[in-house]
């Protein structure tokens, strides 16, 4: 099922303090959509405490088809065979056998983890706090793997968005890098998510054949990702699929059992998928076709899926519900899914059915899943699962170390050096963390005034705009306090460019009265229970009074404009006083923007105007609204107007203004007290300042 997408025209802007400001095309989704299931069918099991390949055989997109239903039935008839129901159709072994999946999901290119780079020393051990880093993770996969082999067949899989959320990624259309490691620690496949399109098809099929020229990969399975049609833009996925390196399915034969695994993209990670001309059908759909092909004409043993759909809380508040949960219910040959897309730690496999079980591992390679399964006949049992951390209690593998360093080399000139950065350049100090917390807005707010003072100097609006869940990471102090153009990045990585090709999306700006900015943060003060916080609003240059106790839709009281240095000064919120104020915010923050008169019914008015207060009309009718995972999310692609985005000037003229470059200009900014050392960030009452100011 292809699912609408919604093009619209956003924010008209100007030139305006030396900044040219033009209009934007943004997309429209909203997270604000819970969607329960029932549990009933749903168990968990508990934690447990902390090669040689052959595949057999693969089918490309292009061969699908050749065994029909009518044909297996007619053989089986003349072969004398019993034909049973498809969840029945296994090749049964005699007694009992073992096998392990090792298994991670939403990768998001963590090279060298999440914590502060200067620190990372995937060499020594117990000397830093850094979760993740592909060194230490490959270490971990090559001992797990000869642990377990003695007990049976070992699979390395992963469920996709493999690549975006690093500096790393900012190269991906030149170095495969992703896709070239996981080959070099002995990934057998993987799938696509939502992130892997975020250059596009061209750019990610240019990522997949920069990949391949290095070496082996991972295969991709893609069981409902369609890449025909004329479109140039898929010329080089085409070739890829022709080849075999994009495939629906994959039987691999290891250990005396046939494995027979398939990808599928989910239905909300569609909606953020910027696939161009890519065709998606149903995941469900597509699931059905493959496992019948799998279980009838492979005769393979054990059915995986590799899902990028997501799991989800129930009422009840346990995970137990989500795509990928509803996949195993909806189709019930599949003997075990391997999730991803919804970023969820999930220390207890989820039982599907009575048999199939559901796994996750989080985010950012901070675990590695490590679950065994005993197969006795028709009888799937899980054995045990855990979720085994990655950290400096790991020695990490110096082969996987020394790619990773000279990957960096590329980093630097695809992303960084037109600007006049490199990946480990250090930009400042930090005194302490400045965490990414959506449920503390307190712990947060030095972060989130930092990263809006930014997008305001650089653009000079009047108000600098975002919200938690748009800042992708916090700024850790680590041993050093160093603070790196890695870390920088990593805190707004997503997107590509419109007005340049260099990576990261851009800030825009639009020009709204006060009832608009009003109704702009009653919306955003509507919180979540599934993701806390995550939407909670973030100004510089504005002010805001509210009370919770009040009726809904109604809970802001007062906004003031300014900053400590200029002061306050109230504005009308009641519509009455037209005056316009710019405000500037992440690309991806737009769609919720311009769609909170459709997500509300009406109830919140809100119309994107010109500096001239002429109305821009959107097109909000194709909008499907997205369920509670809101992940790492993009705007649909052909939703942004090139003449849209914030440019610099003079030499920089030509380039786009990024998120992450605004925040690594404002940090350059910042007063020196020693001539020849770092600046340090600012941690005092000034720079917590409470701009949300909560009344009850």
């Amino acid at each position: 099922m292809h699912l609408s997408r919604l093009n619209m025209i956003l924010l008209a802007f100007t030139a305006h303090g030396g900044q040219v400001m033009a209009s934007v095309g943004w997309s429209a989704d909203c997270p604000f959509k819970d969607k329960f299931l029932n549990e009933s069918t749903v168990k968990p099991i508990h934690q447990q405490p902390a090669t040689t390949r052959r595949v057999i055989h693969s089918t490309t997109r292009g061969s699908l088809g050749r065994f029909s239903r009518s044909k297996f039935l007619a053989a089986s008839a003349i072969g004398g065979i019993t034909v049973l129901l498809p969840e029945f159709l296994r090749a049964v072994k005699a007694g009992s056998m073992t096998f392990t999946i090792l298994h991670t999901n939403d990768m998001h290119a963590s090279f060298i983890g999440m914590g502060p780079s200067a620190d990372y020393t995937p060499f020594t051990l117990n000397d830093d706090t850094t979760r993740g880093g592909y060194a230490r993770l490959a270490s971990l996969i090559a001992q797990r793997t000869a642990a377990r082999k003695s007990q049976g067949p070992v699979l390395v899989l992963d469920a996709g968005d493999y690549s975006m959320g690093t500096a790393f990624s900012a190269a991906t259309r030149e170095t495969g890098g992703e896709l070239h490691l996981m080959g070099k620690m002995g990934y057998d496949a993987t799938t696509f998510g939502n992130h892997e399109f975020d250059l596009g098809p061209a750019g990610l099929g240019s990522s997949i054949g920069a990949a391949v020229k290095e070496g082996p990969i991972p295969a991709i399975l893609a069981a409902n990702t369609s890449f025909s049609g004329s479109d140039p833009s898929l010329a080089d996925l085409q070739a890829l699929t022709r080849k075999g390196v994009i495939r629906r399915y994959m039987v691999i034969e290891r250990g005396g059992l046939r494995f027979g695994i398939f990808g599928v993209l989910g239905k909300e990670a569609m909606i953020y998928t910027s696939g161009g001309a890519t065709g998606f059908a149903d995941p469900t759909t597509a699931a059905k076709e493959v496992v019948k092909i799998l279980r009838e004409a492979e005769k393979v043993d054990v059915v995986i899926a590799l899902s990028h759909g997501g799991v989800e809380k129930g009422p009840y508040g346990r995970y137990g519900t989500g795509e990928d949960v509803q996949l195993a219910k909806d189709v019930p040959g599949i003997d075990v899914v391997i999730s991803g897309h919804s970023h969820t730690e999930l220390n207890e496999a989820i039982i599907v059915n009575g048999r199939t079980p559901v796994v996750q591992t989080g985010k950012e390679s901070n675990n590695l899943g490590e679950l065994v399964i005993a197969l006795d006949g028709s009888k799937l049992t899980v054995t045990s699962y855990r979720l085994l951390p990655i950290n400096d209690s790991i020695l990490g593998d110096r082969t996987i170390g020394k790619e990773i360093d000279q990957l960096k080399k590329s980093v630097s000139a695809a992303a960084f050096a037109s600007r006049g950065y490199s990946i480990d350049q250090p930009l400042a100090i930090a005194p302490l963390d400045l965490p990414n917390t959506f449920t503390d807005i307190t712990a947060g707010t030095l972060l989130a005034n930092l990263v809006t003072d930014s997008f305001r100097a650089a653009t000079k609006a009047d108000i600098g705009f975002t919200a938690n869940g748009m800042m992708r990471a916090g700024l850790l102090r680590g041993k050093t306090g160093v603070v790196s153009v890695y870390d920088v990045f990593a805190v707004a990585p997503l997107g590509s460019g419109v007005v340049d090709p260099t990576p990261g999306s851009s800030l825009v700006t639009g020009y709204f009265n006060g009832q608009d900015l009003k109704n702009l943060l009653e919306f955003l003060l509507i919180d979540n229970a599934a993701h806390p916080g995550e939407y909670f609003p973030r100004a510089s240059g504005m002010r805001f009074r509210y009370d919770l106790t009040r009726p809904r839709f109604d809970v802001v009281t007062a906004i003031e404009l300014g900053d400590l240095d200029s002061g306050y000064k109230a504005i009308d919120i009641s519509g009455k006083d037209g005056r316009l104020y710019s405000l500037s915010c992440p690309l991806m923050l737009g769609p919720i923007i311009v769609a909170i008169p459709k997500y509300t019914k009406g109830k919140l008015a809100l119309v994107p105007k010109k500096k001239d207060g002429t109305p821009l009309t959107s097109k909000v009718d194709a909008l499907e609204l997205p369920r509670q995972n809101p992940g790492y999310l993009l705007p649909p692609p052909g939703t942004t107007d090139v003449e849209s985005i914030a440019k610099g000037v003079g030499k920089d003229a030509a380039h786009e203004i990024k998120e992450w470059q605004a925040i690594m200009d404002h940090l350059r900014r910042l007063p020196v007290t020693v001539k020849g050392e770092l600046p340090v960030i600012p941690t005092d009452e000034r720079a917590a300042e409470v701009r949300a100011i909560k009344l009850s």
